[in-house]
């Protein structure tokens, strides 16, 4: 008679199975690996066998689900039960439990993927400020309430989108700090009951520490949460991003290049900007994984979170797979389209330049709000018979020129300005870029070092000793 119920077999241990089998086993092998390492530096008998046949069984493909074991940190066992005896799997079964072992091989598969979605991030900041470079000083008209308002540059509306990403970027980089701590060694909820190192144990995997409380470390999942709202806040971003960009491809202004764009099945002239569209149903999605996060976790006792933390993973990998999807999509739709400067300054009209008539009257000695009423009564057209100013004069103080020259205040349009903030941006992401290369590198040099069985020679010595 089979154990599972067939119900169960299928939304569960299959399902899950299936999910670790496919995108998990690599972290798997690396937390067992460390585990056995330190084991070995214990002084646990046949804890080093272990290493070695961990070695040797990761290069093997792992047996498909077939409901004779629950899930593959057991069928991992069986192998070496069958392989390499009940001494060798014992060994590294020694304080092990598979809540702290589940929530290291989470936390490791997240910050793989967080990590991958930061290099699409910076990739889409760097492709903003190339395009602001090459575009610098293009006047554009900026609307606000769905109406036209003011002008100012391209390079500055992309300097001004890049910043917030660079926000995002921050948010990511906090939330990927919470996820780089290792709960290895907090066994069950108690702790291990033999002497491992867990700060060791964490500098094995590549972690920049332990999480220090045993039952935090298996019983929190903010970490989850965490991931969830940046990604949320960033797809917020991308989303008003794209967008902006359809607005300009609907008004001609932004022309979305051949292999990005669909014509229709019906209307031969048309060249719809699809890969925008799409772009931003991916970043939508990024917006409702709080709300699922938050309910997987309301109302879980605080010793209980491992019973669920596979439904937090699925979600998850979903929200950071949406998340890659928006930033290529965007990334590639600013490489491969073109921005048609003279249809981004259409909308350009005296109406749109009002506001400088006030200021001009406010300057000669006019109360502002008597300013304010006399050029209104002026529009359409700003007509300067109506406000007792010369056309000549008017015209050059309307004009962009000194519209620009004006805003020369700290993150402005003014020329100098956009230059400064152009720098500002170009260093800001070099130095992100730099952050993500010695994550990157740490994680790399530990799973090196793991896939062969070794341990970084330079790794904080414990206390050494025998352990029954």
């Amino acid at each position: 008679m089979a154990r599972w119920h067939r119900v169960f077999r299928r939304w569960v241990l299959a399902r899950h199975y299936r999910f670790a089998r496919e995108a998990l086993v690599p972290h798997f092998f690396d937390a067992l690996t460390a585990y056995a390492l330190e084991l070995s530096r214990l002084g646990v008998p046949h804890a080093k066998e272990a290493v070695a046949a961990l070695r040797e069984l990761r290069t093997l493909p792992l047996p498909s689900f077939t409901g004779e074991v629950e899930d593959v940190f057991f069928s991992i066992e069986a192998q070496l039960l069958e392989h390499w005896g009940e001494e060798v799997a014992g060994a590294l079964r020694r304080g092990l439990s598979r809540n702290d072992l589940d929530l290291t091989v989470f936390r490791a598969y997240l910050k793989d993927r967080a990590l991958l979605l930061l290099g699409d991030l910076l990739r889409l900041r760097k492709a903003l400020l190339a395009r602001a470079r090459a575009h610098f000083g293009v006047p554009l008209v900026l609307s606000t309430h769905h109406r036209p308002a003011q002008p100012t540059t391209l390079d500055h509306y992309l300097l001004g989108v890049e910043a917030l990403l660079a926000r995002d970027t921050e948010r990511l980089f906090r939330a990927l700090s919470g996820m780089d701590r290792s709960p290895l060694g907090a066994s069950a909820l108690a702790g291990n009951p033999y002497p491992v190192d867990r700060r060791r144990l964490a500098h094995l995997l590549g972690f920049a520490g332990p999480v220090e409380h045993t039952l935090d470390a298996v019983a929190s999942g903010d970490y989850a949460l965490e991931l969830a709202a940046a990604l949320a806040l960033l797809g917020t971003s991308l989303t008003r991003l794209a967008t902006d960009l359809l607005r300009w491809a609907e008004a001609g202004a932004f022309l979305v290049g051949e292999s990005l764009a669909q014509g229709s099945s019906f209307m031969p002239q048309k060249r719809n900007p699809v890969v925008l569209e799409h772009a931003r149903i991916y970043a939508a999605r990024l917006l409702g994984g709080v709300g699922t996060l938050l309910a997987l976790n309301h109302n879980t006792p605080f010793t209980d979170l491992n019973d669920h933390s596979t439904g937090v993973l699925e979600p998850l990998s979903e929200l950071l797979e949406a998340g890659e999807g928006a930033l290529e999509l965007l990334w590639v739709a600013l490489e491969e389209s073109q921005f048609v400067e003279e249809r981004l300054l259409s909308e350009l009209s005296p109406e749109v330049m009002a506001s400088e008539a006030v200021d001009l009257l406010v300057r000669k000695g006019l109360p502002l709000r008597e300013a304010y009423a006399r050029v209104k009564a002026a529009l359409p057209g700003v007509r300067p018979e109506t406000l007792g100013v010369e056309r000549e004069e008017l015209l050059h103080w309307m004009g962009l020129e000194g519209f620009f020259a004006r805003r020369e205040v700290l993150g402005g349009a003014g020329p100098r300005a956009r230059a400064e903030a152009l720098s500002e941006a170009e260093r800001r992401l070099k130095e992100d870029q730099k952050r993500l290369g010695a994550l990157r590198a740490r994680v790399r040099a530990a799973r090196f070092l793991l896939a062969r069985g070794l341990e970084d020679p330079q790794a904080e010595e414990g206390q050494e000793g025998e352990v029954g």
